[in-house]
């Protein structure tokens, strides 16, 4: 992340800083569990676009690993003019994000 946030500060240019938000997906890292049933990777997506939104950022970029990858590309399908690009590091063989 510091050579997304502080690039100066590691050999690279002031104007290719980054703002790095990085949100929990409910029930998993610094998150609490979900307290009521329906909080799918679905309405996830939609939560991560409202936050983005509530922070100022009309068009973003999204990563996602494992769940967050399933996350990143249902972001991406269902706010597509938000999205600036996505990078997935997993993507099971399975996956269908409109299953």
């Amino acid at each position: 992340m510091p050579l997304l946030s502080d690039p100066l500060a590691n050999g690279g240019r002031e104007q290719d800083a980054f703002n790095v938000v990085i949100p929990s997906i409910p029930g998993y890292g610094f998150s609490s569990r979900p307290t009521k049933a329906g909080l799918n990777l679905f309405a996830v997506a939609d939560l991560w676009a409202e936050l983005m939104s509530r922070l100022g950022y009309e068009r973003y970029l999204a990563q996602g690993g494992d769940l967050g990858a399933s996350v990143s590309t249902i972001l991406a399908h269902a706010h597509p003019g938000n999205l600036a690009g996505v990078h997935l590091n997993f993507i099971p063989g399975s996956y269908s994000p409109l299953a």
